[in-house]
């Protein structure tokens, strides 16, 4: 699979690298999502920096989105930063975003350090704690 998954205090942070699919995407929003930590974590970092294509179908991008609005009855409480530097990943992303349906709010920043500070500033992760 082309991700790896790195739980941290409060949330998580994932590197996609390479071609990543929806059945890719999937797959990560599962098993994040199936994590006993999920219940307390309050953000997602997903790293595309290294994803050289991200080429959902729109079937794919309605199944994820179904997966995630299933995971709001656990956890409504996420915030979501995408780490985005390819046009073609931005491109799928703003797709998936334009559906309308993400229980989540999520937005999408060229670097890691923005994506951090942005999920500092919320005020997300005071007072929340997660098992690691």
């Amino acid at each position: 699979m082309p991700y790896e998954v790195s739980w941290e205090l409060h949330g998580v942070y994932s590197r996609y690298y390479g071609n990543v699919t929806g059945e890719d995407m999937r797959r990560h929003i599962e098993e994040v999502c199936k994590d006993e930590r999920f219940d307390r974590h309050r953000y997602n970092i997903l790293d595309f920096s290294d994803a050289t294509d991200f080429s959902p179908t729109e079937r794919e991008l309605l199944i994820n989105s179904g997966v995630l609005i299933g995971a709001a009855f656990t956890n409504h409480q996420v915030l979501i930063a995408a780490v985005v530097t390819r046009q073609n990943v931005l491109a799928a992303l703003q797709r998936f975003h334009a559906l309308g349906v993400s229980p989540y709010v999520a937005k999408i920043f060229p670097t890691v350090a923005e994506a951090r500070k942005w999920i500092q500033e919320s005020g997300f992760t005071v007072g929340h704690y997660s098992i690691a």
